[in-house]
């Protein structure tokens, strides 16, 4: 019977199963329940973009990065600003990488009736497994991966409070979507429909973000959460494909010390929290405060940029910055406001 349930196949969950079965765990002591998606991709929400960091943990887990790499785009838009972020962002095929995770393994649509003695919750935004959290916060995204005439820049639009993109994919097909914490579904809707006027639509979903930040405890009895799960998604920016690899590898690290995982998880991530607080500031008072050059040191490192004072000073930098960290969702609004909000702080 198995020894443990992964609840999920996702990123974090494929993610966890790949690493164990390398440490070398029976895939039979492994049961890995996933539902499925009636998406075209069979994910939801399916988000493309990703750092470098992409690459030290796709080979940690015997892969080739260059296999799942559609894009590496050469320029970018921060709002109406053109800025270099060559060789910083990425565009993967997801879907492609998490079936090379999952090879070999046997994915249930439900779980068996067998007893484990542990059950990991890799469900997302769902906390199927270690339950509700009472200040959680999820925000509504829609997405389509579409082809236009000719390849699409990586586009960025600010939304109060928001963000909308159009990221390049493979050839002339791109991923547009817009996530916003406070316009409703039809607003939604119309800006999409805006954004890919004249393409051809492949595929298309709804899906939600958790924006809480990290959610303790990661481990309750004999349930551990990773990835979007305990809130390792940044709330500026929706990033969570990284944390959530990486909280995998931090879970298989200190498996049988819940107490080392949680602080390890928290060492990591736990300035998430800080950015979750400019988010409920933004929210609560349309101010977007964001001054912290400790907090600008650490987006750095998310973002696989050189975190020195030289570049902690560099607008120019700053601006790549933004749009390297956020491809996907909840970007800051714009390099001007950011800098009015420096100066008035």
């Amino acid at each position: 019977m198995p020894k443990i349930r992964i609840a999920g196949a996702g990123i974090a969950g494929s993610y966890l199963w790949r690493l164990l079965t390398r440490k070398g765990m029976s895939p039979n002591d492994i049961e890995i329940v996933d539902p499925g998606s009636k998406t075209h991709c069979g994910i939801t929400p399916c988000g493309f973009a990703i750092t470098r960091q992409f690459y030290p943990l796709c080979r940690e887990v015997g892969l080739d990065p260059q296999k799942y790499v559609v894009s590496i785009p050469g320029r970018s838009y921060q709002g109406n600003i053109r800025v270099r972020a060559k060789g910083y962002v990425l565009s993967i095929d997801k879907p492609a990488f998490i079936r090379d995770l999952l090879e070999g393994a046997k994915v249930l649509p439900s779980p068996s009736s067998a007893t484990v003695a542990r059950i990991i919750d890799a469900t997302g935004n769902e906390r199927a497994h270690i339950g509700p959290h009472s200040s959680d916060r999820l925000a509504p995204c829609i997405q389509r991966k579409v082809e236009f005439s000719k390849p699409a820049p990586i586009r960025q639009l600010p939304h109060h409070v928001g963000f909308a993109w159009v990221i390049p994919l493979e050839g002339n097909c791109a991923h547009v979507g817009i996530g916003s914490y406070t316009y409703d579904i039809e607003t939604m809707k119309g800006i999409v429909a805006e954004l890919t006027e004249g393409t051809k639509t492949i595929c298309s979903c709804r899906g939600y973000i958790r924006v809480t930040g990290p959610i303790l405890p990661l481990v309750r009895d004999n349930v551990w959460a990773v990835g979007e799960a305990g809130g390792l998604v940044d709330p500026l920016t929706g990033s969570g494909m990284v944390p959530a690899m990486v909280s995998a590898k931090l879970l298989t690290e200190h498996w049988d010390d819940p107490a080392g995982y949680e602080a390890a998880v928290m060492r990591e991530y736990g300035w998430f929290r800080e950015t979750q607080e400019i988010v409920r500031t933004l929210l609560e008072t349309n101010e977007f405060k964001f001054w912290n050059f400790r907090l600008w040191k650490k987006y750095l490192e998310f973002s696989d940029l050189d975190p020195s004072i030289a570049n902690l000073m560099n607008p120019g930098l700053m601006g790549t910055l933004l749009v390297n960290t956020a491809l996907t969702l909840f970007q800051l609004p714009s390099v001007f406001q950011l800098l009015r909000s420096m100066k008035r702080s």
